[in-house]
């Protein structure tokens, strides 16, 4: 990892040691609990307990084929049971993941499996980091204003692996470092804990980041923001927003592509964001952004597999705008595959997240029809946001070649903040607030576009011969909430589509059934497997926690209804 995150490998193979995640980590304690006054005898074990838990955000843990990609950081393979992308490839492969986009979800699924082992592997590291600052901070008194800064960013990390576990499962148990006792029921609100876990960390936290990758006030703020807007505390999340808003400490790039190239990382708009690196030494990649390995352009493309995570007809066809240059209504709408058509008015940001054929692929030359396996199973787009540019430095001298890069994982850009405070100002009754934040977006929307001898250009260059792109601003006030309501979300799919946060915004909405059955009822006529699936139901408002962890509480643990 980068910067705080480069450390010696023999300190990363003390904290691998001590943190080696164990099947049956409900039965015992977490091990750094019997390391605790080895590590926390010095800042650099203090530091290597804190570096682990950070770690465990790129969602690896021990070996990347046993914890499959249920663990990737970005969520994508949960996010495959919404209407941004199909689980792609071809029929037989990935079949694990096929089953959350046809609506067949079981308890037994693997991908399910792995989130709950990294989700609770993060905690019991952040736990650890924890207990390791206290034992340092109990024999170095005078050190305190360091060990708080460590114990704060530990309770921070402690909250977001809860707040993971909750986007997907809503009924988990929660661990803080005290606990003994490993088989805890899933019978408690979680919200109201990792609340009083962020404010905890902005208490502790500096006001500016250590290092890139590291949490301050402003980060733990924003997430505090989250939790908040999750738990419908809209007066709560909009406190922490505007603190984050008018800390002028982000501000959006001026080119939406530069949030998805290496040389963007860490830059204005980066809030939070897993730190990659692969010239580190670690030669399998496991410090790479190796979870989104899978979600790359497939045959004669440069990244050779895998062909998964295809963008959606219809998520396409929301980048369709009128002569205004604003979003065009899928509700009802015939969907088709958009090919070059120089007429096509759409937004750019449509070329910036999904590949399509015979146009340039960032600088790798254009999409060709065999870069999407099965011809066309899954449609016939590529996901683009994760794949890095020719131009960028890769891991090479593995069998994954090209696929592996140093492309940080965006967990919350600044343009994902200020549509949630959009969201909060609509309920709160701001709506010209609302559509200042949804016009900072589209303006710079229309500030780039992919090119061909260039991967960024004006939108109107005449080299692009491809579409015909077209940004607007919405001119008139907005007067009515419902109205408001509904372009906030619509703009949030079109900035964030594919980035994992699709699946999550659909079900705390109160619509994902409803919302989901009508986009299968589009897709469907040009995907066919839809045929062979369930539509959704309320039960689908979460996803079944693991059999296997259920098994291991002894009952403690109760399944999600319906499953």
């Amino acid at each position: 990892m980068k910067n705080f995150f480069k450390i010696s490998i023999s300190a990363i193979a003390l904290a691998g040691a001590v943190f080696a995640c164990n099947d049956s980590f409900l039965d015992t304690p977490p091990q750094a609990a019997l390391s605790g006054e080895t590590l926390g005898s010095s800042k650099n074990g203090v530091d290597a307990t804190l570096i682990s838990a950070y770690k465990g955000l790129i969602g690896w843990t021990q070996n990347w084929n046993e914890q499959t990609w249920g663990t990737a950081p970005s969520n994508w393979t949960f996010n495959i049971a919404s209407d941004d992308h199909h689980k792609g490839s071809e029929p037989g492969d990935g079949d694990d993941m096929l089953q959350f986009e046809l609506f067949q979800w079981t308890p037994g699924s693997q991908a399910v499996r792995s989130k709950w082992i990294a989700t609770y592997e993060g905690i019991a590291r952040a736990n650890s980091a924890i207990r390791t600052a206290s034992v340092f901070a109990e024999a170095n008194p005078s050190e305190s204003a360091y060990t708080d800064v460590v114990i704060g960013e530990a309770t921070f990390l402690r909250a977001y692996f809860h707040f993971e576990g909750y986007k997907v499962w809503k009924n988990i148990p929660y661990y803080f470092e005290t606990d003994t006792d490993f088989r805890k029921p899933n019978d408690q609100p979680v919200l109201p804990l990792i609340i009083k876990d962020l404010e905890t960390a902005i208490s502790k936290v500096p006001a500016d980041r250590g290092a890139p990758g590291r949490v301050d006030k402003t980060v733990a703020q924003a997430y505090l923001g989250k939790a908040k807007l999750y738990a419908g505390d809209f007066a709560g999340a909009k406190t922490a927003f505007d603190a984050v808003i008018n800390s002028g400490k982000y501000s959006l790039v001026d080119c939406f592509y530069d949030n998805f190239s290496v040389a963007g990382d860490n830059n204005s708009e980066s809030i939070f964001a897993v730190q990659t690196s692969v010239n580190d030494g670690d030669g399998d990649g496991s410090n790479s952004n190796f979870g989104e390995r899978l979600a790359l352009p497939h045959g004669s493309s440069p990244f050779g597999c895998c062909g998964f995570k295809n963008p959606t007809y219809d998520l396409a066809f929301a980048y369709k705008v009128d002569d205004k240059g604003l979003p065009v209504s899928v509700e009802g709408a015939t969907l088709k595959r958009l090919t070059p058509d120089a007429s096509e008015k759409l937004d750019p940001r449509i070329d910036w997240t999904m590949g399509r054929t015979d146009i340039p692929y960032l600088d790798w030359g254009v999409q060709k029809d065999d870069w999407i396996r099965g011809a066309g199973y899954a449609g016939w787009y590529s996901p683009k946001k994760n794949a890095h540019a020719a131009g960028d430095a890769s891991l090479s001298g593995s069998w994954a070649g090209a696929q592996l890069s140093a492309l940080n994982v965006e967990l919350m850009r600044y343009s994902d903040l200020l549509l949630m405070a959009a969201e909060v100002e609509v309920e709160v009754g701001s709506l010209e607030k609302a559509r200042e934040y949804v016009n900072m977006i589209r303006k710079r929307a229309g500030n780039c576009a992919q090119g061909q001898n260039a991967i960024a250009v004006p939108i109107d260059s005449p080299e692009i011969t491809w579409a015909k792109y077209s940004v607007g601003t919405y001119e008139i006030p907005w007067t009515d909430k419902d109205a408001a309501r509904k372009a906030v979300r619509l703009e949030r799919r079109l900035e964030l589509a594919l980035e994992g946060h699709r699946i999550f915004d659909l079900q705390r909405w109160g619509n994902y059934a409803q919302d989901m059955i009508s986009y299968i009822n589009r897709e469907s006529k040009l995907i066919s497997f839809f045929a062979s699936g369930e539509k959704p139901t309320e039960k689908n408002i979460a996803y079944p926690l693991p059999s296997s962890e259920i098994d291991r509480s002894g009952g403690a643990l109760k399944q999600n209804p319906g499953f």
